[in-house]
Order: structure tokens, then sequence, then C-alpha cells
């Protein structure tokens, strides 16, 4: 069995519970960072953390992931966004007669609701800003999902170019909605 066989089938082990525990005491903080960016209640925080890691081990990929770092933000990711979107449907309207609506408060979800609406106009405005080609590399792979190889194909351009234009845009992105911000 060649040394590539061994580390193959090392992949397509699943991960030993004592390497889940490592992975949760060294990839927990960080997960709690990322998550702390977008939402700031400590107590959804720590539940987004526990369900991350409960889907990554529940998922049990067919192959296991050579970084579980970075599947597990993307799986920290999706959470946030059907949390976001279960917030956005379920919101609550509020009718209050027009002389009584001083004495209405102001729920801390609104403000972060304007805060994110603020950051998605940001984000909007400066993806305009992008050239039209690293524009569609960075619509391609986090809009429509394409792996590199596929826009590399779709695009004419290398795999490398691809890399190349997606770390222009992102650290573009990242540039912009800072500084707005």
């Amino acid at each position: 069995m060649s040394s590539e066989d061994e580390q193959q089938g090392d992949l397509d082990a699943p991960l030993p519970d004592r390497k889940i525990d490592r992975l949760f005491r060294v990839e927990a903080p960080r997960l709690a960072r990322f998550i702390r960016r977008s939402i700031r209640n400590n107590d959804e925080v720590n539940d987004l953390v526990q369900e991350t890691f409960a889907n990554f081990v529940a998922a049990a990929p067919r192959v296991r992931p050579r970084t579980p770092e970075a599947y597990l933000r993307t799986i920290a990711r999706h959470l946030m966004w059907r949390l976001s979107q279960r917030r956005w449907r379920h919101r609550e309207v509020q009718f209050v007669p027009v002389d009584e609506a001083a004495d209405v408060s102001v729920a801390p979800e609104q403000e972060w609701m304007m805060e994110a609406s603020d950051i998605i106009r940001q984000y909007e405005q400066a993806l305009i800003e992008l050239p039209a080609r690293t524009r569609e590399v960075f619509r391609l792979s986090r809009q429509e999902g394409l792996t590199y190889p596929e826009i590399a194909e779709r695009l004419g351009l290398s795999v490398r170019g691809v890399k190349y234009h997606m770390k222009k845009a992102l650290l573009y992105l990242d540039y912009r909605v800072k500084a707005d911000g």
C-alpha cells in the first residue's frame, strides 16, 4: 500500500473522540470569535458553537476534511444564515398609536438589523466597485457555489488566476466594509 493510499485511508476514517475533543478545545474559541463578529449575544454565540460542532460530528463526511477548521466555519456560516432567515421571517410588527409612539422601546435586534443592513449596503457598493472579472469570479464562487476549477473552466482562467481574483475581491471587500464601518 503506498503512502498516498494510507493517507486516503486515514481520511476515510471517522475522527476519534479524542481528536474531536482536541479540535473543540482549539477551534471553539476561534469559532466563537468568528461568530461574535456577526452575533453579539454571548448565549447565542455559545449555542451556535455547540451546534456547529454537533453538525460537524453528525455530518460524518464520507471523506474527512483536510481542513476541519474551514469546514467548521462553513457550518457556522450556514447556521448564522439560517438564524438570520428565521429571525427575518418571524419578526414581529408592532402597531402603536402615534401619540404613544414615544413610549415604545426599540428592541436591540432592531438596532442590529439596521447595522446589518448598513454593512450589506457597504458590501454591495464595494462589489460594484470591483473590476468586472474579479466581481464575476467572486459571484461564481460565493453566490453560485462553484469550485475554483469550475470557475477556471467557465471563464478560461487558470485555477491560480481564480485564486488571485478571489483574494483580490476578499481583501478589497474587507477593506471597504471596515473602512466605512
